[in-house]
């Protein structure tokens, strides 16, 4: 279910011509952070986010997938 979840964000993505995703996290979520990892996404810094993120107050984790686009 959550892979299937995982296609329709590329698809959506993909269709608003993004150009990466980011999300917050909690460190207790450890299935999660490996899920995030096998599907692309890097961690980064909280410094590194976009200054318009959306910050919930529990998010001490977060990561960056970079999409592909076309030339």
């Amino acid at each position: 279910m959550a892979q299937r979840l995982f296609q329709e964000l590329l698809k959506w993505a993909g269709e608003k011509q993004l150009r990466r995703v980011y999300l917050g996290t909690t460190e207790q979520f450890l299935a999660a952070h490996r899920f995030y990892e096998k599907n692309g996404f890097l961690q980064i810094a909280k410094l590194d986010l976009p200054g318009s993120f959306p910050i919930m107050s529990v998010d001490t984790k977060f990561y960056c997938l970079s999409l592909q686009t076309a030339a």
